[in-house]
Order: structure tokens, then C-alpha cells, then sequence
């Protein structure tokens, strides 16, 4: 019977009510819904949006939103990744410590964008013509001094191609045999043994390490032994060409097609390697510089080290600063005798130009603070001599000196930088590598050589257009001297997102979707764990909880209502407090590591048994007669008379049976320590620690895991909404 009458319904009281109604029914409704779509908003966002935790990503609708979002793949994660994003934007807010904040603060992001949008379209052919020699002098520059984003998707992608193509190379015959599963194992246990570490999979395999390599101390030198840095440099190689940027391939593919090169498959045109054919790699660098000029591999920029370095407590005791007093740009124009703005646009290196002030300074940081791995010296025959006496004054003995280099010499006479430097014995490399280090330590400044992405990038500058005044006219510049002018990232990528903002923001949006079901489809037998499981553990709630209901209400049996308020007694307690005992019975009956021991356990359920009896008690007795004369038997009688009339109970049963064994996994994790066993509820917990700086593909995991309940509950719907009728004689 309807609530109100149709009589009186448009009154104000009974439209008030109705308005309440479907207002709380909308609210409601959106405290169930708003969840999820948070939950899908996550699944498709990245560091930069992730902790906005909105139902709709404002990235879907406003530029200025994808332009820093889009700028993830390119800073993060690496050592001082912020301070080398300052250098590449200086308008950066001082603020923007992590993306997370970044993306919270929208209001900056507007600030921070809207000016690089609005000035390519004020200026675009000279950011253009900025971006288009950014790329060519990044072509130039050694990949060694770059600093490349590894994420957790695009690391065990590359990893596990690379190792497969390794394994294929060595083993072609053995691999030609192989599952792409047994393939895959084959080439993890080739990367352990390389590696010389065991990994049980892929997915906890990454390169945070060596993105934390601190490139801008002193006395670091790149690793060049060890092979996981060898393969960190390939993926540096392959993210410079292009290789993990959406959209590049097919954009690539279909500029070959409007030149009419010709090829077989697409790996022989993408990516472009040093060794591809001349033109292939010509039309590769004019497509780079019109359409993506901005790689993911930037220069390292060691001008912000000279910034840390004049803000330090060494420089303020240095200058005999007030205590409080930090350095900061006016200072720096008092030194210097300049008028700069802002203290992160002022030169490096410091020009000769300068007052003494600062150029004392620059000496300091030269001796103290420049990175070795970035200096040289011209060998000359009296720099070997300072050589022979700096190591004859440090190591005293010939004989200790050959066991210490693993060298062979007769005399100090053969000892010369050259020999020391091209000497590929394994034995004492890393002591040649310390003593010239040392030994260029100890020479003054003026007999070293001083290079960095800006002083390559300067020169670069005098060599295309000869001279400053040709670099100001043809980049719409006014500088002063050539030591201002930068590597110009941020006019390369704004290039790269107007050409490519489509590929950039909504390509990527379906990556981790990929990661987790590669993730899923390849980790033990997660899916067919799973939909076995949950098939045995519907039929068993189709049958154990039935028949029991169905004998409590048929048969007068003895102590039944003790054994009703005992099922009930089970509801009475959480399940963890009977997992110990259950994992001792499961143990004991050797069922460990089998669907049994995930089954048997919740077979039974009393709230289940309880409900159903007392729907099977309230069905009229006429029926059970009125078959019993027709000659039925009791299971006939079971199974054609009473389980049609109890479908919508069984529906909710059998919901509430697929829930608990799809997605529960303590007790699953618990019961079963060979992850052959594992569901995909215990895959993604696994997930969620592997991936626990990446949350998103996690969420990406949960939105792919509520699928299958989804589609059972649409399809179950219409037996559950039809409510528990009681059948009438007619």
C-alpha cells in the first residue's frame, strides 16, 4: 500500500514529505557513490593528483591542471627532484616541496602555468625555435650527467622485455619451447643471476637506488661495474628515445608513412637507436624537435648545488653574516656588482666580469663543491711528472703501489695519468679511480677543466650563432652575458604538451589498469584460484546451509534448539579469534595450501541456517502434504517444492558467500603459504606493500576487483528486490 494516498498528494505537507523523501534518498544514494568514484578517480591519477581525493579529476577540463600533472614523468622521485624542477621553472613556487602538495594547491598550479600557456601563444616561434635546439644539444650531451624518472610500471615493463629479449639472445632454441609465464621466470632468474641478488618477481624490482645517486657531490663517480646501473643507463637510453612517452610511437609511425619510409616490423623504426640508418635517425631528430623536443632525460643541472652552496652555513661563516642573516639576492648583487631579480636566474658559472667578492666565492665552491666526475685536465708531460710525485709521496713504495693499482711497473718513470686512466684490470680499478681522483683534487683551480649541463649548453649557444648578440636576437632574449643563458627545459616541454596534451594527460590514464592485470595474470594463479574458490564456495552455500535449515524445520529431532542458539553462538565472535584453532584443525588434517582448507571453514553459517529455517518453518504444511500424496521424497520434496520458494534468500545468501571468499584474504593468506594458492584479494594486499609509494595502481586493483561483485549483483538484483514472499494457497 502506497504511503500517501493519490487523493491529498499535492497538498504542501505531502509534497514536503515527498521532497524529503527523495532528498535523503539522493543523499544517501551519492555516500555510496561518491566512495567510488574517488576510488576510480584514484585509480586513474599519479602522484600529482592522487591525494585531492575528488569524484571528478579537474585535470578532464582545465590546461593549466594537465600541464603540471603531465610534468611528473619528468621530475620525481630522484634525489632533489625539486630543486632541479626550480632550476628547469624558477617561478616555481619556493613552497612546492611534493607533488602531493602540488596538486592541492590548485590555485598555484593556475599561477604557475597559465604564464608558459599564454606565452606560447604570444611567442611561439621563438620558444619553438628554443625548444627545437634543446633537443639538439641534449642529443650531444652524455647520458651519464642526466637525470631520468623510473616509475614503479614503466621499470618492470622495461626490465621484463629487456630480460626476455636477453634470455632469447642466449637461449634462442630453449626459449622458442616457452610460455610467456615460463619465459618470464627464465629471465628473472637471468636478471638475478646478473644482478647477483635473488627477486621472486618482477613487480618488487626497481631503480630507486639509483635514482637517488647524489650526481651532485663531489667525490661521487657513477658505478660503472655494476650491471644493475648498466641496465638503469639502458632505461635512461630508452626513456630519452622516447620509448615510455604515450603517443610518441604512433605519431612516429604515421610521419614515416607521410615520408614513405619503408619497413617490416615496427621494432626495426621504434625506438631509434644510434646504430638505425642514417635516414631514419635524420627524420627521427626533425620529428623530435617539432613534436616532442622535451625528453624525459634532462641535463643535470649543477647550478643549483651553487645556489645550496651560497645559502649554506659554510658561506655565512665564510662572509661573517649576522646570526639570522641568510644569503640571498641582494647580497649576491653587492658581491657581485650586478642587479639581478631573483636569486635562481643569476649565472653559472660566475663570469670573470664579477667583482672579486663573488669570484672568490666561485673558487671556493670549484675547490670544494664541483663534482670530480665533471673535471678533466689536459695531460701534459709536467702534469705527469706532479702525478708521479703525488702518488710517490702518497703510497711511499713501488711495491705497494703495483699491489694496490694491480699494476706491473719497474719504475715511477712508467707511472703517467695515461697509463692509469686506460688500465682495464679489474684488479685495483677502484684505487686508480680514488688516486686520480685525489690527485685532481690536490691541483689548484686554473689547471682544471670545469664542465656542466649550463657550460656545455653555453657553448653550444657560441658555436650555432657566434656570438651573444646573435643568441639574444634570434631567442627574444636580453641577457647580459652568456653565462645566464640555461638549458631552456620548461620552453621544450611546453612544446611537447601543446603538440601533444591529448597523449600525454589521457593515455597514461589506462596504465595501471595494464600493471594490474599484467600484475594478476602473471602471479601464481591468481584468477583461476579465485574463480574456483569462489564456484566451490557457492555450490556448498547452495547445499550445506539449505539442507541443514531444511532437516531443523522438517524433523522433530532432539536438542534442536540448542543447536540453533549454537550456530547463532558462532556469530557472537569475529573470525580472527577462531582462525588459530582453525589453521591447527586444517593443519592437522594435512589440508594446508588446498581449496579445502579455504572452503570448509565457512561451509556453514549459522545467521544462514537460522534465517532459512525459519523461512522453510513459515511455508504451509498443505505443500509438503499435497506432494507427499503425489509420492514426492523428501529430497524431491526439498528441491522441487521448498528451494524455488526460499531463491530470494539463497540470491542473498550466495551474495553475501561470493563477497566473503572473493575478497577475503587473512584467512587466506594464513592458510595457504604457497602463493600458487593465493586469490586475488591476497595478490593485491601483496600489491598494496609492493606498490605502498604508488597507491594508485593499488586503487586501479580495487576498481578492476569489484567488477566481478558488480556484475553478479546486477545480474542477482531482481531475485533479491523481489523480497521474501510467503506463498498463499490458492
Amino acid at each position: 500500500m502506497a504511503l500517501l494516498p493519490i487523493v491529498g498528494r499535492k497538498t504542501i505537507q505531502a509534497r514536503t514529505f515527498i521532497f524529503l523523501v527523495y532528498g535523503f534518498l539522493i543523499i544517501f544514494g551519492a555516500t555510496m557513490v561518491v566512495p567510488f568514484l574517488i576510488t576510480l578517480t584514484g585509480s586513474v591519477s599519479n602522484d600529482f593528483d592522487y591525494q585531492r581525493f575528488r569524484p571528478l579529476p579537474r585535470f578532464f577540463w582545465n590546461d593549466k591542471d594537465r600541464f603540471v600533472k603531465c610534468m611528473v614523468p619528468y621530475f620525481n622521485k630522484y634525489r632533489d627532484w625539486q630543486k632541479q624542477m626550480h632550476a628547469a621553472a624558477p617561478n616555481m613556487p619556493d613552497y612546492w616541496n611534493n607533488w602531493s602538495g602540488i596538486g592541492r594547491d590548485v590555485k598555484g598550479v593556475d599561477d604557475f602555468a597559465g604564464p608558459y600557456l599564454n606565452k606560447y601563444k604570444n611567442s611561439r616561434k621563438q620558444i619553438a625555435l628554443r625548444a627545437a635546439d634543446y633537443t639538439e644539444f641534449c642529443r650531444a650531451y652524455p647520458m651519464s650527467d642526466k637525470i631520468v624518472y623510473a616509475s614503479p610500471q614503466k621499470s618492470v615493463n622495461f626490465l621484463m622485455d629487456f630480460y626476455q629479449n636477453r634470455y632469447t639472445e642466449l637461449h634462442t632454441e630453449q626459449a622458442s619451447g616457452l610460455s610467456d609465464s615460463e619465459l618470464r621466470h627464465q629471465a628473472l632468474k637471468l636478471l638475478g643471476d646478473e644482478w647477483g641478488l635473488p627477486f621472486e618477481s618482477f613487480y618488487n624490482i626497481n631503480f630507486d637506488t639509483e635514482m637517488k645517486y647524489p650526481m651532485g657531490f663531489q667525490g661521487w663517480f657513477p658505478p660503472e661495474d655494476d650491471p644493475k646501473y648498466q641496465a638503469y643507463l639502458v632505461f635512461k637510453r630508452m626513456a630519452d628515445a622516447m620509448l615510455f612517452t604515450p603517443g610518441i610511437q604512433d605519431k612516429w609511425l604515421t610521419c614515416l608513412k607521410e615520408h614513405n619510409y619503408s619497413y617490416e616490423k615496427n621494432s626495426e623504426v621504434f625506438p631509434v637507436r644510434t646504430d638505425s640508418a642514417a635516414e631514419l635517425r635524420k627524420l627521427w631528430f626533425e620529428f623530435r624537435q617539432k613534436t616532442v623536443p622535451a625528453s624525459p632525460s634532462i641535463p643535470y643541472a649543477l647550478r643549483y648545488n651553487w645556489y645550496d652552496f651560497l645559502q649554506s652555513e659554510e658561506v655565512s661563516q665564510f662572509l661573517q653574516l649576522p646570526a639570522g642573516n641568510k644569503f640571498d639576492v641582494e647580497l649576491y648583487n653587492k658581491l657581485a656588482g650586478t642587479a639581478y631579480e631573483n636569486l635562481y636566474r643569476t649565472p653559472f658559472p660566475v663570469p670573470a666580469s664579477f667583482k672579486p667578492q663573488i669570484r672568490e666565492l666561485w673558487e671556493k665552491f670549484q675547490q670544494e663543491r664541483f663534482p670530480l666526475r665533471l673535471q678533466r685536465f689536459v695531460e701534459t708531460p709536467d702534469l705527469d711528472l706532479n702525478f708521479r710525485q703525488f702518488v710517490s709521496g702518497t703510497l711511499k713504495h713501488l711495491n705497494a703501489t703495483n699491489k694496490l693499482l694491480g699494476t706491473n711497473l719497474k719504475s715511477w718513470d712508467q707511472l703517467t695519468l695515461a697509463a692509469i686512466r686506460n688500465d682495464k684490470n679489474e684488479t685495483g680499478l677502484a684505487n686508480r679511480r680514488d688516486l686520480v681522483k685525489n690527485f685532481m683534487k690536490s691541483l689548484p683551480v686554473k689547471a682544471r677543466i670545469f664542465d656542466s649541463s649550463e657550460i656545455a649548453y653555453q657553448k653550444f649557444l657560441l658555436k650555432k650563432y657566434g656570438s651573444l648578440a646573435n643568441v639574444n636576437k634570434q631567442y627574444g632574449w636580453e641577457l647580459n652575458n652568456i653565462e645566464t643563458a640555461f638549458p631552456p627545459f620548461m620552453d621544450a616541454y611546453t612544446v611537447t604538451f601543446k603538440q601533444n596534451e591529448y597523449n600525454l594527460a589521457f593515455r597514461p590514464l589506462f596504465e595501471n589498469y595494464s600493471t594490474i592485470m599484467d600484475y594478476l595474470l602473471f602471479n601464481g594463479r591468481a584468477i583461476f584460484v579465485t574463480l574456483l574458490l569462489v564456484t566451490i564456495t557457492i555450490a556448498l552455500t547452495l547445499t550445506v546451509n539449505p539442507l541443514a535449515a531444511y532437516a531443523l524445520s522438517r524433523f522433530n529431532l532432539r536438542g534442536k534448539d540448542k543447536v540453533l542458539v549454537f550456530l547463532l553462538a558462532t556469530m557472537a565472535f569475529p573470525a580472527m579469534v577462531s582462525a588459530i584453532p582453525a589453521y591447527l584443525l586444517m593443519r592437522d588434517l594435512h589440508l594446508l595450501n588446498t581449496f579445502w582448507a579455504l572452503v570448509l571453514p565457512g561451509a556453514a553459517n549459522g545467521m544462514a541456517i537460522f534465517i532459512l529455517k525459519g523461512f522453510f518453518d513459515s511455508l504451509p504444511m498443505e505443500l509438503f502434504e499435497a506432494a507427499t500424496i503425489d509420492g514426492a521424497s523428501e529430497m524431491q520434496i526439498f528441491r522441487i517444492v521448498a528451494m524455488p520458494l526460499v531463491k530470494p534468500i539463497l540470491a542473498i545468501n550466495c551474495l553475501n558467500a561470493f563477497i566473503a571468499a572473493y575478497n577475503g584474504w587473512e584467512w587466506a593468506l594464513i592458510i595457504c603459504q604457497d602463493k600458487k594458492m593465493w586469490t586475488i584479494a591476497v595478490w593485491l594486499y601483496q600489491a598494496s606493500i609492493w606498490w605502498r609509494e604508488s597507491p594508485w595502481i593499488v586503487s586501479a586493483g580495487f576498481v578492476v576487483a569489484s567488477i566481478p561483485t558488480f556484475l553478479l549483483f546486477i545480474s542477482c538484483q531482481k531475485i533479491i528486490l523481489r523480497g521474501i514472499i510467503i506463498p498463499s494457497m490458492k
